[in-house]
C-alpha cells in the first residue's frame, strides 16, 4: 500500500513538474531554440513579443539582457534589462546562479577595464596626439561605466586621472564635485579635486572640502600633508606648524611630514627648529642635494657657522660643479674668521656662474 502510494506521490510531482514548464510562453521556448541557433535576432523578437505578454517574468528581461544586449556589447540597453529584472524579482537568479546585480557588476567591470587597458597605453605612449587620443578613448569608458555604476569609486578615481593629464579643469572638478556629492571617497580624488581647485584660485574652498573630509578619515596622511602646505602657502603658519606638529608626533617616521615641519619653521624663522627637523629627513636621504642645500641654509641662519660648512663641504663633495654650493662653503668659512681659505672657494664658485 506504502508503495502504491509513493508510486502516486512520484507521479503527481512529475505530471507538475510538466505543467510548471508547459507554463512557458511558445515565444520564450522558440527564442531559447534561437539561441541554440545562434540566431539572436530571431530570439530577441520573441523575447519582446513574450515580454508584453508577461511583463512580470523576471527570466524574459534576463534573457534580453544577457544573451540579447551583452553579446552584441550594447551596455545600455544590457543595463536597462537588468534593472528590470531588479525591478521585478532581486532574488532571481538566472540558470548559471548568478543575479542581475552580479551581471551588472561584471557588465561594469568589462567597462572599466577596457577603459583601463587604454589609459595604460597612454601612460606608455610617446607621441602626444597618441597619448591623447588613447586618453579620449579611456574617458569615453569611464564615463560608460559610471552610467552602469553610479557609485564605482574606481571608475572616478581613473576618470579624475585622465582629466588631469588631458589638462581639463573644468571637467576634472565637475567629476570631483560630483563625487563628493554622492557623499563617496577616495583619497586620490579628493587630492586632484582640491589642489586643481587651489590653482585655479579658490583657496578658502579647496580647504573648507580639506577640512570637512578629515573630520571623518582623519587618517589620510597625504590629505594632512596637502592642508599643512595650503595653510603654509596662504601664510596661516601657526595653524600649519600646529597641525604638522602634531602630525609628526603621530607618524614620527614620516619623511614628507618632517620636510613640511622644517619648511614651515624655517618661515616662521626658528632656524634651529628648522635646522633640527631638515636633520632628521637627512638621516633618511643623505645624499639629496636639496635636503643638505636645506640643512645647510637653516644652520647659516641660525649662525651655526661650522654647521654650515659641513653640510655645504658634502654638497660640493656630492657635485662639485654645483656653484651654490660653493657659496654656502665660502660663506661659512668667512664668518667662521677663515677669509683666505674662503676666498679659494669664491674664485671657484666664480669660475662656475
Amino acid at each position: 500500500m506504502k508503495t502504491r502510494i509513493l508510486f502516486s506521490a512520484l507521479a503527481l510531482f512529475f505530471l507538475f513538474s510538466l505543467f510548471l514548464a508547459s507554463c512557458q510562453s511558445p515565444e520564450v521556448t522558440s527564442a531559447k531554440v534561437y539561441f541554440q541557433q545562434n540566431n539572436i535576432d530571431a530570439a530577441e523578437e520573441q523575447l519582446l513579443i513574450a515580454l508584453n505578454k508577461e511583463p512580470m517574468n523576471p527570466e524574459i528581461p534576463f534573457l534580453l539582457a544577457v544573451n540579447v544586449h551583452m553579446q552584441r556589447k550594447e551596455w545600455l540597453e544590457a543595463k536597462k534589462y537588468l534593472d528590470q529584472v531588479i525591478a521585478i524579482d532581486p532574488n532571481y537568479k538566472y540558470t548559471d546562479g548568478r543575479s542581475a546585480k552580479d551581471y551588472l557588476k561584471r557588465l561594469w567591470a568589462e567597462i572599466h577595464t577596457q577603459g583601463a587597458n587604454k589609459f595604460n597605453d597612454a601612460i606608455n605612449a610617446i607621441l602626444p596626439l597618441e597619448k591623447d587620443s588613447l586618453l579620449t578613448e579611456a574617458i569615453d569608458d569611464f564615463q560608460l561605466a559610471l552610467k552602469i555604476r553610479d557609485d564605482a569609486i574606481e571608475s572616478y578615481n581613473a576618470l579624475v586621472k585622465c582629466y588631469y593629464m588631458m589638462d581639463d579643469t573644468t571637467n576634472l572638478l565637475a567629476t570631483g564635485e560630483k563625487f563628493m556629492d554622492k557623499g563617496l571617497y577616495d583619497e586620490d580624488v579628493y587630492t586632484y579635486t582640491v589642489q586643481m581647485l587651489y590653482t585655479k584660485g579658490e583657496k578658502d574652498k579647496a580647504l573648507s572640502l580639506l577640512d570637512d573630509v578629515l573630520k571623518e578619515h582623519y587618517d589620510s596622511v597625504k590629505l594632512q600633508e596637502l592642508r599643512i602646505q595650503f595653510l603654509a602657502q596662504m601664510d596661516r603658519l601657526d595653524e600649519a606648524k600646529e597641525i604638522a606638529r602634531k602630525l609628526s608626533e603621530e607618524h614620527p617616521d614620516d619623511v614628507d611630514v618632517m620636510y613640511l615641519l622644517a619648511q614651515i619653521y624655517y618661515k616662521l624663522g626658528d632656524y634651529e627648529s628648522a635646522q633640527y627637523q631638515f636633520k632628521k629627513v637627512l638621516i633618511e636621504n643623505p645624499d639629496d642635494i636639496q635636503v643638505l642645500q636645506n640643512v645647510c641654509t637653516a644652520a647659516f641662519q641660525a649662525k651655526d657657522w661650522v654647521m654650515a660648512e659641513e653640510y655645504a663641504r658634502k654638497i660640493v663633495e656630492l657635485d662639485p660643479n654645483y656653484a651654490y654650493g660653493y657659496t654656502l662653503l665660502w660663506k661659512s668659512l668667512y664668518n667662521q674668521g677663515r677669509r683666505e681659505e674662503a676666498e679659494e672657494y669664491r674664485q671657484i664658485e666664480k669660475s662656475l656662474q
